[in-house]
């Protein structure tokens, strides 16, 4: 929800003007996660910290599911990023749990657009239709996907998406 705020008093300028670069934040969070989520195990098991109580991971995964009721292009890629930050376990495991947040964090943000009068229904009936075949087909494969390609394909994907958007 207040993502969903955030972007009702954004200008539609500078929204633009953000897109290609949330979603190479997105691509830079998958590429260096592994490297970050190493630091934060090793900095936890330094202070005394267990790593098996991920109860910490809720203020990055909030700040995450802001970003998606902003933006949700990327969305699944930051969600992504943020849990491999915060929980150790591998990424076929982590991308479950992310279509999880996606799904709800998708579910708030459209019941507040859908109460703040400003939907367009048509488009909104497409990305639906498109954001359920792939999310069922995506998780299907991700199972079959080594997790190394599956997060190469992600970024490759994300900073293709993001030049196309920085060259319109």
């Amino acid at each position: 929800i207040a993502g969903g705020l955030l972007l009702l008093n954004t200008s539609e300028k500078l929204f633009s003007e953000l897109v290609p670069y949330l979603i190479l934040l997105a691509a830079g969070l998958l590429a260096v996660q592994d490297i970050v989520r190493k630091w934060v195990v090793r900095r936890i098991e330094a202070s005394g910290g267990s790593t098996a109580n991920e109860a910490w991971s809720i203020g990055p995964v909030f700040l995450a599911s802001i970003y998606g009721g902003y933006f949700g292009a990327g969305l699944s890629v930051i969600i992504l990023a943020v849990l491999g930050l915060v929980i150790e376990d591998n990424l076929t495991r982590l991308n479950a749990l992310k279509q999880a947040i996606a799904f709800a964090v998708n579910v708030a943000a459209a019941t507040f657009f859908v109460f703040s009068g400003q939907v367009v229904w048509i488009a909104a009936g497409v990305m639906a239709i498109g954001a359920v075949i792939g999310g069922v087909l995506g998780g299907r494969l991700a199972g079959r996907i080594k997790p190394k390609t599956l997060r190469t394909v992600v970024i490759v994907i994300a900073v293709i998406v993001a030049i196309i958007y920085l060259v319109r």
